[in-house]
């Protein structure tokens, strides 16, 4: 009897209906981060860490993490058409998680690959509230950059617009800023990526003239500098022209009369620090 018993449990356990819970459950065990999209992700100080793991400590993890489902194959070249799962938004809150053993949810999105998925990130990182002014430079530059080399459009057409135009009238600052911004995105490229999420959190003594003036030399392959320390200019450095200097002086001065933010005083003080070492 105990045999029919058991032959019956496996056989009506068989027939029970697919549970949606025990496939998240699965999915949420195979979440890969990739190192590739560390860049794209906001970095937190170290105060704001510990309030955003106090949070999550005393009331959960509340906001769901955004992963793309795709396959292995798209993600790791010469891999395999299994579903593969990677974390797009949320690091510090899955990391968390898995320190403390706690739940969370998750929301799947679908890219036609890693180009699109880097796309969605500048944007959603562009569109926070919270950015420091180094954050907001950075990204506005990626996504100069990616766009003016015609990369990953995530449905924008420019139709043979200007980029820093456009991204200038988007972002109401002016078309040297947006240039400015580019060379800011790829200086900070020049970093191995510990450094480049210490620069973007603002704690650093570096300018951000100094690091935009990285990002035009040659001579420095992304993700080799291992310090914050000053790097001396190369001896073909460009000299700001006398118009170059006369744009950074109207746009201190269009700052100064719209000043309306803490953020927007932080920029104005950045400007002036800038206009001092070209002068």
């Amino acid at each position: 009897m105990a045999k029919d018993f058991m032959s019956g449990i496996r056989k009506t356990t068989s027939q029970l209906p697919f549970s949606p819970f025990s496939e998240v459950e699965r999915i949420k065990k195979q979440i890969t981060i990739l190192e590739e999209l560390r860049q794209f992700i906001t970095p937190l100080t170290n105060e704001e860490y510990s309030v955003l793991e106090s949070n999550i400590l005393n009331q959960g993890c509340k906001d769901p993490l955004t992963v793309w489902e795709t396959t292995r194959k798209t993600v790791f070249p010469d891999d395999t058409e299994e579903r593969a799962y990677v974390l797009i938004d949320g690091h510090n809150r899955y990391t968390i998680c898995q320190k403390y053993d706690l739940d969370f949810k998750i929301v799947l999105l679908s890219f036609k690959d890693i180009e699109e998925v880097k796309d969605y990130m500048i944007d959603f990182q562009l569109g926070r509230r919270n950015l420091n002014p180094e954050q907001m430079s950075f990204f506005r530059g990626l996504r100069y950059n990616r766009e003016k080399v015609g990369k990953g459009k995530y449905d924008r057409e420019e139709g043979g617009m200007d980029i820093s135009k456009h991204l200038a009238e988007e972002y109401k600052v002016s078309q040297r800023t947006i240039k400015n911004d580019g060379n800011f995105a790829k200086g900070i490229a020049k970093f191995i990526p510990r450094l480049q999420q210490e620069v973007l959190s603002g704690t650093t003594a570096l300018s951000r003239t100094h690091i935009q003036e990285l990002g035009k030399r040659d001579d420095i392959a992304q993700g080799t500098l291992t310090t914050l320390e000053r790097i001396e200019p190369a001896e073909s450095s460009v000299v700001p022209t006398v118009d170059e200097l006369s744009i950074r002086k109207k746009e201190i001065a269009r700052l100064a009369v719209n000043l309306s933010s803490k953020t927007d005083y932080s920029l104005l003080l950045e400007k002036v620090k800038e206009l001092k070492n070209f002068i």
